[in-house]
Order: structure tokens, then sequence, then C-alpha cells
């Protein structure tokens, strides 16, 4: 093991250029702050890149221009544009949205974003949700050192590589601060994973250790993990983590404490298989799916949850018109967008058996008897209660979907109208003429029914 993260931290360590080219854009960018007039009291650098947990290659620079508390919201809003627009003045920048809107944009090749907050005296007095975060690297910087520092760094990208990182909707895992948090609390990489294994539902994870904390957070939180943000107790670190992530990561965890590899860092590259392999194997499947494009308009870390709740919708309205769905998944690549579902049967009977109440429940028997269906058989009784027979009215799972789709050109909301206009119904010939690139590799994922890490 040690071998590994020996290897692994040579490649994922920033070098001295990196962190010197860091060090030099925050001085030039404080020095080109401090020098505008305003309302503003100081800058400060946050994030993993302050703290030096940062691997090779982010290169993010998050700065908070900090104003008094006495100031409002809308004086912060407007004077936090006002500087960033100063400091991105040259470079291409855009505005953002938090729970204040503020501008961020590329200088020389890093990721810069300039953020107002409000200097308060903790971060449970916060006036807004960014104002906590200073008090995150004080909190972390008074714990950490260069061991902890690369403990981190492994935890983080063992998380990217299994592909758990980050608590975007997108990956709905952890946020960096929370991968810091683990290693802090449990005081390595091998033990945080060690301990992972043993996690359940509801785990939490505070600073103060007391069992009087940990009862209050499971009253407080409905979350896979709670992990109580050591400077404002209100607030749970992980409650982006979605159940499917959390038991993944414990999958992940005690499969690399049994067979360690490198793999579970870096992942390893999804070879896609021939076509002929991929048409066998879908003869043996019921598989459809729809493809739709991936809206410019909408931001992509909102578009993503859209995503996820339209796959869900689509297989409840399946499963409404009685097709199995035994599972569904979506790829994209913020290009296209797929979404498959696999069901027990493409086509249904043309005739299907409905149950009604007891035959003798006469009030409930003439209510079910006089809904307006196509009766094939019926009504008798059979066990006790009034059966009919009645037509189908769609019996194929693909006008099922185009029907569905239909309805949600007009019904959904803006971002998932405009990415379902020229949305399509694909069944096996559709699917293997899109069976290329990026979708390739993820439908052999898909087929072979592996996690990457395996």
């Amino acid at each position: 093991m040690n071998a590994i993260y020996s290897q692994v931290l040579k490649k994922i360590t920033p070098s001295k250029k990196e962190l010197a080219e860091e060090k030099k854009l925050f001085d030039e960018i404080k020095t080109k702050v401090m020098n505008l007039e305003g309302k503003h009291s100081h800058l400060e650098w946050c994030g993993s890149s302050a703290l030096g947990t940062h691997l090779r290659g982010d290169r993010d620079l998050d700065l908070f221009v900090m104003f008094d508390k006495k100031l409002s919201d809308k004086e912060l809003e407007k004077e936090g544009l006002r500087i960033g627009k100063s400091v991105f003045r040259g470079h291409k920048w855009e505005k953002a949205y938090s729970q204040h809107p503020y501008i961020r944009g590329n200088i020389r090749g890093f990721d810069v974003e300039i953020v107002p907050g409000f200097i308060v005296t903790s971060g449970g007095e916060r006036k807004s949700a960014v104002d906590r975060t200073p008090f995150h690297n004080k909190f972390m910087l008074q714990k950490l050192n260069d061991k902890k520092r690369n403990e981190i760094r492994l935890l983080k990208q063992f998380m990217k590589g299994i592909k758990a990182y980050g608590a975007d909707l997108k990956n709905r895992s952890l946020p960096g601060y929370g991968f810091e948090l683990l290693i802090i609390n449990y005081g390595s990489f091998e033990k945080t994973l060690k301990a992972i294994t043993k996690w359940k539902p509801g785990e939490v994870i505070g600073f103060n250790k007391t069992k009087k904390e940990k009862t209050e957070a499971n009253e407080k939180f409905d979350s896979a993990l709670i992990i109580i943000d050591p400077v404002d107790d209100s607030r749970n670190v992980a409650s982006a983590l979605s159940f499917k992530q959390f038991e993944r990561i414990i999958f992940a965890a005690t499969l690399f404490l049994k067979h360690p590899s490198k793999k579970f860092f870096f992942g390893k590259k999804q070879k896609a298989w021939p076509k002929n392999k991929v048409k066998t194997m879908l003869a043996k499947k019921e598989l459809i799916a729809i493809k739709a494009k991936f809206p410019k308009t909408v931001l992509s870390d909102i578009f993503w949850g859209q995503l996820r709740k339209y796959e869900r919708k689509v297989a409840t309205w399946l499963e409404e018109n009685d097709f199995v769905v035994t599972r569904s998944s979506n790829w994209s690549n913020e290009e296209d967008i797929i979404f498959m579902f696999e069901l027990d049967s493409l086509n249904l009977q043309k005739s299907k058996k409905i149950v009604g109440p007891l035959a003798s429940d006469e009030e409930n028997v003439k209510k079910f008897l006089e809904k307006k269906r196509h009766i094939l058989s019926g009504p008798r009784v059979e066990n006790g209660r009034i059966v009919l027979e009645i037509e189908r009215t769609e019996t194929s799972a693909k006008k099922v979907l185009e029907n569905y789709l239909k309805k949600s050109k007009k019904d959904e909301k803006l971002g998932l109208r405009a990415s379902l206009k020229s949305a399509k119904v694909m069944v096996e010939r559709e699917m293997l003429s899109e069976y290329k690139g990026e979708f390739a590799e993820h439908f052999t994922l898909y087929l072979e029914g592996k996690e990457i890490f395996e």
C-alpha cells in the first residue's frame, strides 16, 4: 500500500512551479483589490488551494471580498460585482449565482471566483451562506500539517477515481471540505477507508465527540451521512451525498482494502465492446432509450438535477402503464443525453385483468362497474372479488414513451422543454447507431453491470 500511495502522491501533488504561479496571481489580485476605493475591508483566499490540500492541475482560486456586516445585502451585491468586474478587466468573465451574484472567470489559466461576504464573529452568525467559508479555512489550518495534506490528497484522488467527488447535482457526493474533515476526524487515508467500511446509513461525524451531539444530529438531519460542520453545527456538510453514492463509497473502500490498486485512484480506461458483442447482448435484453439534447441556456449543475428527475418520471410513467422497469440509467457528454430503460418486456398483452372490490361490497362494486372501460371479459367473481378483463390502449413501450415525450414538451420546465424539443425514442437499431465515442464506453460499462473500480 505504501508503494501505491507514494506513486499516487507523486502524480497528484502540485509542483513548486504551480504553487508559485498561484501565489503570484493571488498577490496581484490582492494588490488590485486593496488599491480599489470602496467599502470592502480585505480579501480572503479560501478553499483547498489556500490550505494546500488541492491536487495537481486544480487551478482554482476562491477569493472572498469581505465587507462590514452593517452593509445592506443590496450594497454588498453592488460592491461585490463592481470589484469582481474590475479584477477581470481584460479577461474573460461571467456572472454566477450563490446567495448573492458574484463574478468568476479565467486569468492565466486559473479559474478565479471573486465572491462578496460579510465579516461575522462565527460561522453560526453568518448573514449569507458564504460567510462561514473563512472560518472553514481557520479551522483547517489549525489542524493541518504536511502529512495530513498528503492524506487528504490521497482521499480526494480516490474519490475522483471512483467518480464520487463533488457536491454538485451531477456527482451528488461530498465537497472537498467534507473529505478534508474526514481526514481530520479519522487521522489518515487508510484509517478513513477502514472507518468507511463500517458506516451505516445515518452515520454521524461530529467534532465535539459527544453522544448528545450525535443524537441531536440524527433528529435534525435526514441524510445517508451526517458531518456536522465544526464552524456551524446547524449545517450538514454531507447533505448532498445520495444514498447510491454513499453505498458506492463503502463498496469501493472495502474492495480497495482487500485488493489495493492504483486503478481506484485514476479509474480504468473502459474499452468499448465490439458492436457485434453489443448486438448479441441486446438480443438478450429488453432495452429502450430516449435521446435528447443538453440545453445551452441552463446552468449545467442545475440541469443535472432536472435530468435525473426526468429519468425517474419516465420510469414511473412506464410503470403506470404496466411495464416493469428493472433498471434505468442516463448518460450525457453535456451535448447529447441518452436515457436508458431496461424492461421485463417491450410489449404487453392486449388484454389486462383488473381485480376490483369484494363482491359483497355492493356500493363499491357499482362504482367499479360504472367506470368507462372497453370490457373484453367479465365481470365475474374470483376469490370473492369482482374481476374484469379490459383492452389496453397501448401495448408498445415505444408508443407509450412517444406519447409521454409529446406530453413532456408541453408540461416540463423551460430547460427540459428545450432539451426535449428534438428528442426521439430509440429501440435497438437506433441505439446501435449511437454506439460510438464516450457513449460506447458508458454503454459497455452499463451492459457489463460493473462499477468502474471493479
